[in-house]
């Protein structure tokens, strides 16, 4: 793979992935967090900044989903 192409993947790859590959640890303002620590506040506000199209949204989106599953087996 020359330079050019090398260059080019990691484009692509940036494109598709501005935030980084959806996982379990999120890479906030102030270090590293797991998601499952996150407020439902501060989900939702990565949420509006990563937008719909981006695949952490889903990932944030099944926390906040497990969130609301807990709480009503809770009750």
């Amino acid at each position: 793979m020359s330079l050019w192409e090398d260059y080019e993947a990691e484009w692509e790859f940036s494109k598709d992935f501005p935030h980084g590959i959806p996982c379990d640890v999120w890479e906030s303002a102030d270090g590293p967090i797991l998601v499952e620590e996150m407020t439902t506040d501060h989900i939702r506000n990565c949420m509006q900044v990563v937008g719909e199209d981006d695949p952490w949204w889903d990932r944030f989106q099944l926390e906040l989903d497990r969130r609301r599953r807990t709480a009503f087996h809770a009750v």
